[in-house]
């Protein structure tokens, strides 16, 4: 069964009927796109001059014998012959009677088959020279342009002349064998606007049944002997009449898939393709020219695979024995990729789909006919440009159900000149491949990380503050290790070759009284003969040296490391304000690998992106995570105006009084600015090292109550590393007593039994000391206040570092 019309972006080419199935009607060509216009019937006789089209005389007739092959005149398709290229002007008949001057000259092809335009690039007749089996490569110099200059350096217009002879055979001049390529669709470039397919239409297709009203003529038509190039072409044509036959039936009623019809339609393509260099998106990306993650519009025409679970649930409720087996067989058949042919009206190109496409294909939510707005995709077996004949079974699409979409039934196949809005940041899929474009709201930035993989495998993420006491420790570590070998060397340099005269001077100096005496007596070939002895041994040295301390660092593990900064951006979702449905905004939180220092001053929390190239995890949870690299990954904001169309999302941060911390909703993150009242020791526990800090902000005590109640005024912050980590400790311990500004601590269970707020920080979070607080901070005014206390509350902060000091004896720290 045939789906709707697969109408071509460049390639459309469906010729307007003929009255009666044999005389071709007028059509028009612009730019690529096919206008079908209204057919002239007897009864249209006074039609306007736009929208409508005159009849035009055939310049091809089929034979009513030998109906089974095409036919030119009295040739095959395997010799069609030279066709008359009409002239480049269209001459009235006073213009040929005042310029005599101008003739019409007539450009002949050789008689026989099609040029064949396969991958082999052979050398062509012609002045034009090409490379012989050149490989073209993606992004090349070499490589042909998208629309290349025509071999033909004028568009022939066509004239509306009448070339048959009574009998009905078009007459041809004589051959004449030239070097030019000759035209072969006289409607070819086009010269008038053409209507689209829902101006013609007017809607979407139905469907009908098409064998019944199929003439006889038709069905013995057969390209078996044709070339592979026109026997692609073949089937793609047929099978595009053969679509808008079955879904248009009362419109169409027989005119359009007639041999006439398919003929002309592979002129017009030859002259398309061979004479023009115009290449379908398919035939691009085999040849190299195109990237296949471009955004393209292609047409479903073929279903090679799909798992059946639903049978496979029935066989394995009736067999209860072998209930393990069919599980397993079940979930094997649910992650099998589906199998599926796409075509873009000239080529077709076998694609594999993902599981979630999969799934959508088992639920008949994709079906032969369909158009699918595919980006992002990827090709797998592609090693170098191939022909479409030599990818068929190699060369497979694989699509993502994060980069496709449904198209329209009008919309033109191939690729597609704008971008397409942003996909929704909730209807990304996980595992659904690459996300070409979203739209998010940025709701926090966190500081730069970094992650250090050790040879053992395992890996160790630290602050920036804690990858600088790690690189000078690395750097303190290699350094002793080179001094210790320099040394030893140092002590062994007395080994010498003393066969040689420089060696023998090097001795004598060193056993001299006055070495400089000696020195100034040595004869310039001597000095020589020492100079080149001194410089080999150094030479010698350094590379023995280097060699030792390399093996030294590889021993001791210190040979290199293969540290990656990232920085992590949480995310959420939008919401237009006048969406009916009021759903929570879906939250995220994107991990960028070696970010540049643009996205690094660049991303600002409250701003509208439109993100590219994301990869989401596999795993999912009700926070979406997503990667990118930083070289791959575009964040462009969006406009102030456009960005007020959403729903607002951001909340500023804001410095957290103590007082009111227990407005905080548990797990939450939140900003604090105080005074440090202790920092414990790095103690193990669980195979962890952990450190604990007390600060306060006074609040409760600036407060008009004016109590004196010591309970819900500390604030113990916890910090939490992996036990095989050579770091120091996390908190400084000269942070004591001074006012500090915390970022990004995470809000914890309350400890009742002390009566305490409880925070932990992470990794993420980070702490400045007051006197570095910027002015356009949030916290740098929180800081001034609990300063400000500090300084007029001695007694107080005694009292507070004195039950600190209690706690941690009460609990064992």
């Amino acid at each position: 069964p045939l789906g709707s019309a697969c109408n071509d972006k460049m390639q459309n080419s469906t010729v307007a009927p003929k009255e009666g199935g044999s005389d071709l009607s007028k059509r028009r060509r612009v730019s690529g796109r096919t206008e079908l216009a209204t057919f002239s019937h007897q009864a249209m006789s006074d039609r306007k001059d736009t929208g409508s089209f005159g009849n035009a005389v055939s310049d091809i007739h089929p034979t009513s014998e030998n109906t089974n092959r095409f036919h030119v005149g009295s040739r095959s398709t395997s010799e069609i012959p030279k066709i008359v290229k009409p002239s480049s002007r269209c001459l009235s008949e006073t213009d040929n009677t005042n310029d005599t001057k101008d003739k019409t000259r007539q450009l002949h092809m050789p008689a026989g088959a099609l040029v064949d335009i396969s991958n082999f690039m052979g050398s062509y007749s012609g002045n034009i020279d090409h490379v012989v089996n050149e490989k073209r490569r993606i992004g090349g110099r070499n490589s042909a342009s998208s629309f290349k200059r025509p071999r033909s350096s004028r568009f022939i217009t066509p004239i509306s002349t009448n070339r048959q002879s009574s009998a009905g055979v078009p007459k041809l001049p004589p051959t004449q064998i030239t070097s030019c390529r000759t035209k072969l669709s006289a409607y070819y470039p086009f010269q008038h606007k053409r209507k689209t397919w829902k101006e013609y239409f007017g809607g979407p297709p139905c469907f009908n049944c098409l064998a019944e009203h199929i003439i006889d003529e038709v069905k013995l038509m057969d390209a078996k002997g044709a070339e592979r190039w026109v026997n692609n072409h073949y089937k793609w044509i047929v099978w595009k009449l053969a679509s808008l036959e079955r879904c248009y039936p009362t419109k169409a009623a027989g005119k359009f898939l007639t041999v006439a019809n398919v003929l002309d339609e592979l002129k017009y393509r030859y002259d398309r393709e061979v004479n023009n260099g115009h290449r379908s998106a398919i035939k691009k990306i085999l040849e190299g020219n195109a990237l296949p993650s471009l955004m393209m519009v292609l047409c479903i025409s073929a279903i090679y695979s799909h798992p059946d679970v639903h049978k496979l649930e029935a066989v394995g409720t009736d067999e209860n024995e072998n209930s393990i087996k069919n599980k397993s067989l079940l979930a094997a058949k649910r992650n099998m990729p589906a199998h599926i042919e796409l075509t873009d009206g000239w080529y077709a190109l076998e694609a594999s789909l993902d599981v979630a496409l999969s799934e959508q294909l088992q639920k008949r939510k994709l079906f032969i006919g369909q158009k699918l707005r595919i980006w992002g995709a990827s090709l797998c077996g592609w090693t170098g440009p191939v022909s479409f004949h030599e990818a068929s079974g190699t060369v497979k699409l694989m699509v993502h159900v994060n980069g496709s979409y449904r198209a329209r039934w009008d919309d033109p196949l191939g690729f597609c000149k704008h971008v397409g809005p942003p996909l929704a940041f909730k209807c990304i899929k996980a595992s659904g491949g690459r996300v070409p474009r979203t739209l998010v709201g940025v709701a926090r930035i966190y500081p730069v990380l970094y992650k250090e993989r050790l040879p053992d495998g395992s890996s160790i993420v630290r602050s920036e503050r804690m990858e600088r006491k790690a690189l000078q420790l690395y750097h303190q570590r290699v350094s002793k290790i080179a001094e210790d070998i320099m040394s030893e060397q140092d002590e062994n340099c007395a080994s010498t070759d003393d066969s040689e005269e420089g060696a023998k001077i090097c001795k004598m100096l060193e056993q001299a009284a006055e070495p400089e005496v000696m020195m100034a007596g040595l004869t310039s070939e001597q000095m020589i003969s020492f100079s080149s002895y001194q410089a080999k041994q150094k030479e010698a040295r350094q590379n023995e040296v280097a060699k030792k301390v390399e093996n030294a660092l590889e021993v001791a593990g210190l040979s290199s490391r293969d540290v990656t900064p990232f920085l992590k951006v949480r995310v959420t979702g939008l919401a237009h304000k006048i969406s009916a449905t009021k759903t929570i905004n879906k939250e995220g939180l994107i991990t960028i690998w070696n970010p540049t220092e643009k996205q690094k001053a660049d991303l600002v929390e409250g701003q509208v992106y439109i993100a590219t190239g994301l990869l989401p995890s596999a795993h999912c949870t009700n926070i979406l995570y997503l990667h990118a690299r930083g070289s791959s990954t575009m964040w462009k904001p969006l406009a102030s105006a456009q960005a007020a169309d959403f729903q607002p999302f951001f909340t500023p941060r804001k410095a957290v009084e103590l007082s009111l911390i227990g407005e905080v909703p548990l797990a939450s993150e939140f900003d604090i600015a105080g005074v440090v009242l202790h920092v414990g020791d790095v103690y193990l526990c669980s195979n962890q090292k952990r450190q604990w800090l007390f600060l306060t902000d006074g609040s409760k005590f600036i407060s008009a109550s004016q109590s004196t109640d010591q309970d819900d005024c500390l604030l113990a912050v916890s910090f939490s590393c992996s036990s095989a980590s050579d770091d120091g400790a996390f908190f400084s311990y000269a942070l004591s007593g001074n006012t500090v500004g915390f970022s990004n601590l995470v809000k914890r269970q309350k400890d009742q039994t002390r009566r305490i707020w409880v925070a932990e920080a992470t990794q993420s979070s980070t702490y400045t000391l007051s006197h570095e607080i910027s002015k356009k901070s949030h916290l740098k005014e929180a800081a001034t206040c609990a300063e400000k206390w500090a300084s007029s509350s001695f007694d107080k902060i005694q009292q507070l570092k004195e039950r600190v000091l209690c706690i941690i004896g009460d609990s064992g720290g």
